[in-house]
C-alpha cells in the first residue's frame, strides 16, 4: 500500500509532467536524474530523498531547477497530495475544469487546509506557504517536539496572529528553522524550489525534522544623558523618567513631518484629525498635574496625568488630537485614526483594558510616535509598548 501511495503521489505532486531517465551525475553516481544539483549542495540529500520517495520532481528532463521559485498554486498542490498520502486517500483531478490548480485548491479548500484564496500563479512568500503548508497535515502529525518560546522568533511583528501561529506550529514542530543565528523566518521572502526539498521531506517523514531551542530575546536597556531607550526606543512613562533639562521644544522633526502625513491622509479620505496637545515641557507637565491633583486627588491625578518627568509629551514624540472626549473612539476620525495611524508611523499608545499594563486610562486620542516599521510590528502585536518591549510602568513610590 504504502509503495502504491508512493507511486500515486509522484503522479500527483510532480511539479512538472516531464518525463526524466536517469543518467550519471557530475558528481557521482545516479542518485536522481538531476544534472543541475551537486553532491556539495546543501539541499541535495533532501532533493534525493524526495525524489525517491516520489515526493518531488523535475520540472524538465535533466532539470529540477533548485532556484526556481514556488508559487502558491504548486504550495496548494503539494498540501494536497501530502494530505491524501497522510490519510491513505486519492483523487484524479478533473479535467477542463479552468486552471489546472483548481482541483488542488477546492480539495484543500473542503479539507480545511485552505481559508482564503492567494495570487496563485505568483510565488508564495515564507508565510503564505507556511499558512498552507501548517493546516496540510492534522495536528497530531506536527506535534511539537522544540521548545519554541513566543516572541522567539524575529520579524514576525506585522503579520497576523493566525500566520504567526502557523509559522510558530512549523518551528515547534521541526519542519523549518529559519535562517542565520537568530533563525529568522523572512516572512515577505519567496522561497525556492531546493528550500521545498527539504522542507517536503521533514514534513512526511519525522525521523528528519530538526530539534533546536529558541528563548525570547533580551531587550537592550540604555540610558544616554538621562534618556532610557529600550531597543533604541525613547521611553516615558511611569518607570523610567526624563531630565528635567530634557526639552526638544516641539515635535521632533521626524514626528512632524509624520504627523503632516498622517493629516494630510485623513483629508484625502474626507477626514479633520488635528492636533490639540504636543509638547509641553517639564515644567509645564508640572504645573498640569498639580492642577489636576488639586481637583481629583493625586491617586486619581495618576491614572490619567503624568507626573513632571513621565510625560510621553516631554520627548516631542506624542500627540493628543481632536478631544479628550472618550467619544472620540466612535467618530469617523477615530474611527480612522485606530485603523492608519500605524502607516504614519504612530500608535494608540493607551489602549482600553491595559490601564495596569501602561499605568494609564485608556486614551484614544493619544498616539506616539515610532516610525512605520516599529509602529505597525507593534499595533499589528495587539500589545502595547510596554508588552512588546517587556518593560512596566509604576512609579517608584
Amino acid at each position: 500500500m504504502k509503495r502504491c501511495l508512493s507511486i500515486l503521489l509522484t503522479l500527483l505532486l510532480a511539479l512538472s509532467s516531464a518525463s526524466v531517465v536517469l543518467a550519471d551525475g557530475p558528481d557521482g553516481p545516479p542518485d536522481t536524474p538531476f544534472r543541475d544539483i551537486h553532491s556539495s549542495d546543501w539541499f541535495y540529500a533532501d532533493v534525493v530523498t524526495a525524489f525517491n520517495a516520489g515526493i518531488i520532481n523535475g520540472k524538465a528532463p535533466g532539470e529540477f531547477a533548485p532556484n526556481d521559485l514556488l508559487t502558491y498554486a504548486e504550495a496548494a498542490k503539494l498540501a494536497a497530495c501530502m494530505r491524501q498520502l497522510h490519510d491513505g486517500v486519492s483523487f484524479t483531478p478533473q479535467k477542463d475544469v479552468g486552471m489546472w490548480y483548481e482541483p488542488y485548491v477546492t480539495y484543500c479548500k473542503n479539507a480545511g487546509i485552505l481559508w482564503a484564496d492567494y495570487p496563485w500563479n505568483q510565488p508564495a512568500t515564507r508565510a503564505g506557504y507556511m499558512e498552507i503548508f501548517a493546516s496540510a497535515l492534522p495536528d497530531t502529525a506536527l506535534a511539537p517536539i522544540n521548545e519554541i518560546a513566543d516572541g522567539a522568533i524575529p520579524g514576525l511583528g506585522a503579520l497576523s496572529e493566525w500566520t504567526k501561529n502557523a509559522v510558530y506550529k512549523l518551528y515547534r514542530a521541526g519542519i523549518v528553522q529559519g535562517t542565520g543565528d537568530d533563525h529568522a523566518c523572512q516572512p515577505y521572502d519567496s522561497i525556492r524550489r531546493c528550500e521545498v526539498a527539504a522542507i517536503l521531506t521533514r514534513m512526511m517523514d519525522p525521523a528528519k525534522r530538526i530539534s533546536f531551542t529558541m528563548t525570547a530575546p533580551e531587550h537592550r536597556i540604555e540610558t544616554i544623558g538621562g534618556v532610557t531607550y529600550v531597543d533604541g526606543i525613547l521611553i516615558a512613562n511611569k518607570t523610567y523618567s526624563l531630565p528635567a533639562d530634557y526639552a526638544p521644544g516641539g515635535l521632533t522633526a521626524e514626528c512632524q513631518t509624520a504627523l503632516d502625513a498622517l493629516t494630510a491622509g485623513a483629508a484625502r479620505d474626507g477626514l479633520s484629525i488635528y492636533p490639540i496637545s504636543t509638547y509641553r515641557s517639564y515644567e509645564y507637565q508640572a504645573g498640569l498635574y498639580e492642577r489636576y491633583a488639586a481637583r481629583d486627588g493625586y491617586a486619581e491625578a495618576d491614572r490619567y496625568s503624568a507626573r513632571p518627568g513621565h510625560s510621553e509629551h516631554q520627548t516631542g514624540l506624542a500627540i493628543d488630537v481632536n478631544s479628550l472626549d472618550y467619544d472620540f473612539a466612535y467618530t469617523p476620525e477615530g474611527i480612522w485614526l485606530t485603523a492608519h495611524c500605524a502607516e504614519y508611523g504612530f500608535i494608540l499608545r493607551y489602549p482600553e483594558g491595559k490601564e495596569s499594563v501602561t499605568g494609564y486610562r485608556y486614551e484614544p486620542w493619544h498616539i506616539r510616535y515610532l516610525g512605520r516599521e516599529i509602529a505597525e510590528e507593534v499595533t499589528a502585536s495587539g500589545l502595547t509598548l510596554e508588552e512588546y518591549l517587556g518593560i512596566t510602568s509604576v512609579y517608584a513610590d
